[in-house]
């Protein structure tokens, strides 16, 4: 029996914010996302978008994707 994928609240919020950043950014760009507080981060590399969130919170869970792919939440 396959279970379906349940999308943490993080993926949520990315694919609420998707389209929006698609039309803003081209796919080379990553964004990072804290789940708790909605605020996201957009670099031309992953590392500056990281560098960006981890300015704001120094600890917590973070969610990085591909602007236009999905990727995962890092603790």
């Amino acid at each position: 029996m396959l279970i379906p994928h349940q999308p943490s609240k993080a993926e949520k919020i990315y694919y609420k914010l998707k389209d929006k950043l698609q039309k803003k950014y081209s796919r080379n760009h990553y964004v990072v996302i804290n789940p708790e507080t909605k605020d996201y981060f957009v670099g031309k590399t992953s590392v500056e978008a990281m560098k960006k969130a981890r300015n704001k919170y120094q600890t917590g869970p973070l969610f990085i994707a591909q602007i236009g792919r999905i990727a995962g939440l890092m603790k």
